[in-house]
C-alpha cells in the first residue's frame, strides 16, 4: 500500500486546518491588529502558503454565515490581496486565476 498519497492529503488538510486558526485569530482582533497581522503573514510565508491561505479567506469570506463576520472577510482579503500586490509587485490573480482551475475550499 502507498501511504504517499494518503500523507500528502492529510497534510493538506493540516494547512488548511491551520489556515483556519489563522483566520480566527485575525477576526478575534481589532481592524489595525488584524490587518497587521496579515500584512506580516503576506509578507514572510512562501507562495504556496499565501496561495493555500487566500483560497481560505476567499471561501470564508463568501459562505460565513454571520453577515457581519462576511463583510469583515472581505476587508480582510482586500487588505490581503493589496499586501500580496506590494509584495510581488504585480497582481497575481484571483484563486481561478493562478493554476486556471477553479479551486474550491471545503471547510467541512
Amino acid at each position: 500500500m502507498d501511504l504517499s498519497v494518503f500523507l500528502t492529503a492529510a497534510g493538506a488538510g493540516r494547512q488548511e486546518t491551520g489556515d483556519l486558526a489563522v483566520i480566527s485569530t485575525w477576526l478575534s482582533m481589532d481592524e489595525v491588529e488584524a490587518i497587521s497581522a496579515i500584512r506580516a503573514r503576506v509578507e514572510s510565508v512562501p507562495a504556496a502558503d499565501i496561495d493555500r491561505l487566500e483560497l481560505v479567506l476567499l471561501t470564508m469570506a463568501s459562505t460565513h454565515f454571520d453577515p457581519a463576520v462576511r463583510a469583515r472577510l472581505v476587508k480582510f482579503y482586500a487588505m490581503f490581496k493589496i499586501v500580496e500586490l506590494l509584495r510581488f509587485e504585480k497582481f497575481r490573480g484571483f484563486p481561478a486565476d493562478i493554476d486556471g482551475t477553479v479551486r474550491a475550499f471545503d471547510p467541512n
